[in-house]
């Protein structure tokens, strides 16, 4: 559907991106960096994530995040309505996060154990745009 609408689509490269982007938001939201985040995801996205950051450093909290491996990528729905295309991407991952308090102690989560993870993220584009960019658009624990 995508590369009808706009034939320089590449599936592939778009996987690889989506893999690198999902990595650098899942980083960038355990180190509070507002910055890469607000680059990556659309509005109601990041405002999520900011209110889950401030919330977090309120409480004098530090979350770690480790990637290890992502073991699966693959798209589970594509939509285009008109120029609006999104996409919904299943990641299976192995991380190791741990939070600390204000004093260092863990709080949730192990830094010695890593985990697998299911997220189902959505990312979106208005086809036949300058920017190239997808933006994260919602985002859901998988199964």
């Amino acid at each position: 559907q995508i590369a009808a609408a706009e034939p320089a689509f590449d599936g592939k490269a778009f996987l690889g991106g989506a893999k690198m982007a999902y990595e650098s938001i899942v980083i960038a939201f355990a180190a509070g960096d507002r910055r890469t985040l607000k680059s990556l995801l659309s509005k109601d996205v990041y405002e999520g994530f900011e209110r889950a950051i401030t919330d977090r450093e309120k409480r004098g909290e530090r979350a770690e995040t480790t990637f290890v491996s992502i073991d699966d990528a693959s798209i589970a729905n594509v939509d285009v309505k008109g120029r609006n295309a999104q996409v919904t991407e299943r990641f299976v991952s192995k991380l190791i996060t741990v939070t600390r308090d204000a004093k260092g102690a863990v709080i949730d989560g192990s830094p010695d154990t890593v985990v697998e993870v299911t997220d189902v993220w959505t990312f979106a584009r208005t086809l036949g745009a300058r920017d190239p960019n997808w933006q994260l658009v919602a985002t859901e624990s998988g199964q």
